[in-house]
Parts: structure tokens; C-alpha cells; sequence
């Protein structure tokens, strides 16, 4: 979820994300875009170029045919490395990430639920007694 944001900063360009559909105006200066949040979705209008992040959603997938997955096992694959690009290795990779992993952990494994009996008002008082002594959230 950082390298849209990231990337938009050292362009120097706006970014939108989580986005579920485009549409780029007439003209192909501005595009509105549709992202969901809590409770519905939010249509902004920006000026391009902008960095786009897409949410699940945003298009249908084409599924190659036959005769396409053919063609494609005879195309050549070419490896370009950082100087057949133009780029200073320095710049690249590791050494030029702003970032760095410290660590990769899996998460702890989840608690098995608990089921609070009784009718809806005991069961919402002693729900807020388990979250606010138990668990510590409210």
C-alpha cells in the first residue's frame, strides 16, 4: 500500500487510491475516479498526470485464448539489467530503496471466538464488560 503514495511523492504528482473505476475526461487532462470508504463511495476529479492505485473491482480480467498463449510461447524474453536502462545501479535495488525490512513475522494465531449467551440486552452488557475488561478496546 506504500509504493503508489511513495511513487507520487518523488514524481511530485497527486495520488488517489484504492480506486474502483476511471474515467478520463474529454481532452485527457482531468479524470474522475470512484473509491469506496466506510458507508459508500467518493468521486474525485483530479488534473493528470496523477498516480492511480486500483482496488479490486476496478476492471474484468481477459483470459488469454488458445491461439494468443501460442503466439506468446514463440516471443522472445528480454532481461534488461539497470544500465541497459539508462539507471545508476545505486540508484536500484536494495541500495536505493528508502526502505528497509527489518523483520517478517507471522502474525499471532487467532483466539477462538466466544459466544455470549443469553437474551440481546444481557448479551450486550456482558459483550462491553468482555471488551472493556478482557480484551481492552473500549
Amino acid at each position: 500500500a506504500q509504493v503508489g503514495a511513495a511513487l507520487a511523492e518523488l514524481l511530485g504528482l497527486p495520488e488517489i487510491g484504492l480506486i474502483t473505476k476511471v474515467e478520463i475526461l474529454e481532452g485527457g487532462k482531468e479524470a474522475v475516479v470512484l473509491r469506496q470508504v466506510d458507508g459508500g463511495g467518493e468521486e474525485i476529479q483530479v488534473q493528470l498526470p496523477a498516480v492511480l492505485t486500483a482496488q479490486k473491482g476496478l476492471n474484468e480480467p481477459r483470459y488469454p485464448s488458445l491461439p494468443g498463449i501460442m503466439k506468446a510461447r514463440k516471443k522472445e524474453i528480454i532481461n534488461l539489467d539497470a544500465a541497459a536502462l539508462g539507471l545508476n545501479p545505486g540508484e536500484t535495488g536494495r541500495s536505493g530503496s528508502g526502505t528497509e525490512v527489518l523483520a517478517l513475522a507471522l502474525p499471532d494465531p487467532r483466539q477462538p471466538g466466544r459466544l455470549v449467551e443469553g437474551d440481546a440486552a444481557t448479551a450486550a452488557v456482558e459483550l462491553a464488560r468482555l471488551l472493556r475488561e478482557e480484551a481492552k478496546v473500549i
